[in-house]
């Protein structure tokens, strides 16, 4: 369930790979760039004192000099007026990087041991063989098409990536686990995967590897091992749903995006792949293991006061103690709101959407945004949501 980002009052764990630089220049007086179009080239000192130049574009701009620069490969630089050395324009437009350079860029970043694996939509860097990025890209695409079909069909403005999606692909959970310490921290380390708001990049590594087996070479071999494993393939879907929920236009990287938002919308599109079918047109069915655990956590240890912590707070999903449920009931409320709400819950989604990068929420604020879409009368919402969940199939 990883993703990073670093937020003034703590890390949200939702967010893995490291928006943990967001709050360290003057963020009151903050504003958007007045020209988002111009490539800029920029260099800073980094936290471990090196130089770094970087082309790109800004998209914040503090008074205090403060800049927030995506750069042409999607990583975002959060750079303090301490760090800053220069800033200037290139007297060039802005663009991403293409495919090509893209795979070039990540192929220097990581070493000979990757190769590139394209798809149409996404730029696969692999030291686990060229048949199991495939498999990880047929895995993308028709996960990206569902959810922009999903939410097209419900009003939303979702568009494709501006630019090629970037995934890596570790041979083993070794070298996963040695990167994604130094990348994304701890809780990277620790799952099965994760997507970083900061770099815009899925980190995987090969599931079929480990335990003296040899690498699987084929479709079909993979698709064998992998079906026992149902639930580390949702890991993935999982963080492939929050690359492309932060590259549609449907959240703001750098934005405050309640936990509860991203960690449900990524269960909700992660139920598909946990019978080894991948039938991406059954996104929204209910997800068993997250729905199993809901009904155990209503029943026995669910506080009236859930629903209101869950949509204001983080608290719950970054206590060891607390997660599993909050994970679960972050699933089924979206659940509930795309069954019961649907209408609410856009206009719910397109208020966040507006959400400017740097500003982060008081929980007041998040609670209000939620109430702004689906009422004041959060009580009786909650007795309708329990009531729903409790009446679904229960096999």
């Amino acid at each position: 369930m990883a993703s990073t980002v670093q937020r003034p009052r703590g890390p949200s764990r939702a967010l893995l790979g490291g928006c943990f630089a967001a709050a360290l220049f003057s963020l009151a007086t903050s504003s958007p760039a007045a020209d988002t179009e111009s490539l800029v080239r920029m260099t800073f000192v980094d936290d471990s004192a090196q130089t770094i130049t970087v082309e790109g574009k800004v998209v914040v701009e503090a008074a205090d000099g403060g800049v927030l620069l995506l750069g042409r490969d999607g990583h975002l630089w959060s750079v303090t007026p301490r760090q800053k050395r220069s800033l200037e324009s290139t007297g060039r437009p802005f663009s991403l990087l293409t495919a090509e350079e893209l795979g070039r860029s990540l192929v220097e970043a990581l070493g000979p041991n990757f190769e590139i694996v394209k798809t149409r939509h996404y730029v696969i860097a692999t030291a686990a063989g060229p048949e199991y990025a495939q498999w990880c890209g047929d895995l993308f695409e028709p996960l990206l098409d569902a959810f922009l079909s999903h939410w097209k069909a419900l009003g939303l403005g979702v568009s494709e990536p501006a630019g090629p999606l970037p995934a890596i692909i570790f041979a083993d959970e070794h070298a996963f686990k040695a990167h994604a310490a130094a990348d994304a921290g701890a809780f990277g380390e620790e799952s099965k995967g994760y997507y970083s708001i900061r770099t815009n990049r899925i980190v995987l590594y090969d599931l079929t590897a480990g335990k003296g087996k040899k690498r699987a070479t084929s479709a079909a071999e993979i698709k064998r091992r992998t079906a026992a494993a149902a639930f580390n393939v949702a890991t993935i879907v999982h963080e492939a749903t929050h690359q492309i929920a932060f590259n549609s236009g449907l959240h703001v990287r750098f934005a405050d995006n309640p936990l509860w938002l991203t960690e449900g919308m990524a269960m909700y599109f992660e139920a598909p792949g946990l019978d080894g079918a991948y039938d991406w047109k059954t996104v929204g069915q209910i997800n068993r293991p997250r729905y199993d655990r809901f009904l155990v956590f209503a029943r026995r240890r669910r506080n009236r006061n859930s629903l209101v912590t869950l949509i204001s707070q983080t608290d719950r999903f970054t206590d060891s103690h607390k997660a599993a449920d909050a994970y679960a009931e972050a699933w089924a409320l979206t659940y509930f709101l795309n069954e019961q709400h649907p209408e609410e819950y856009v206009a719910y989604l397109k208020r966040l959407a507006k959400k400017p990068p740097l500003i982060w929420d008081e929980p007041a604020a998040r609670l209000s945004d939620f109430k702004s879409a689906f009422g004041e009368k959060l009580p009786a919402l909650d007795a309708e949501f329990v009531r729903y969940m409790k009446s679904r199939p229960k096999r």
